[in-house]
């Protein structure tokens, strides 16, 4: 188990295990965008939003090391497949935003460093932001279908 997956069966996260359930599903999400590119060439939405995967892995990594929290390696690619089809990498990606925004949410009620809080919200927002992009991806390819 991996991301987020692994984050809800932790009923008492910890300020580390969430920043590292947290770091994780970045890693996921980057690799799932990556696959998706491979598989199917420059394809929208993908190409637009592996950058922010990026961004997001930093955030985490700069709140890691102030907070002494070891970088786990990037261990994502053990849990994702190539997708075969652009519908099927739609579909994974709205699966895992959709993940992403409730590991976030719950962080997001618990006792937390503002500064984690701030970033947190900032990863979750982003992931909304892609889920839409996803579905209306989804949704215009069936209107074209």
């Amino acid at each position: 188990m991996y991301g987020a997956v692994r984050a809800k069966l932790d009923k008492n996260p910890t300020l580390e295990n969430m920043l590292i359930y947290a770091i994780e599903d970045e890693y996921l999400a980057r690799t799932e965008y990556e696959l998706a590119l491979k598989a199917l060439g420059d394809e929208k939405p993908f190409n637009s939003i592996i950058n922010s995967e990026v961004h997001h892995i930093n955030w985490l990594k700069e709140l890691m090391q102030k907070y002494n929290v070891e970088i786990p390696d990037d261990k994502s690619l053990e849990y994702l497949k190539e997708p075969l089809s652009l519908d099927e990498a739609l579909e994974y990606g709205i699966h895992a935003e959709i993940e992403n925004i409730d590991m976030y949410e719950r962080f997001l009620s618990l006792e937390i460093p503002d500064d984690v809080r701030g970033v947190f919200k900032k990863l979750r927002d982003a992931s909304k932001g892609h889920l839409l992009v996803l579905k209306n991806r989804k949704e215009a390819k069936q209107t074209n279908a």
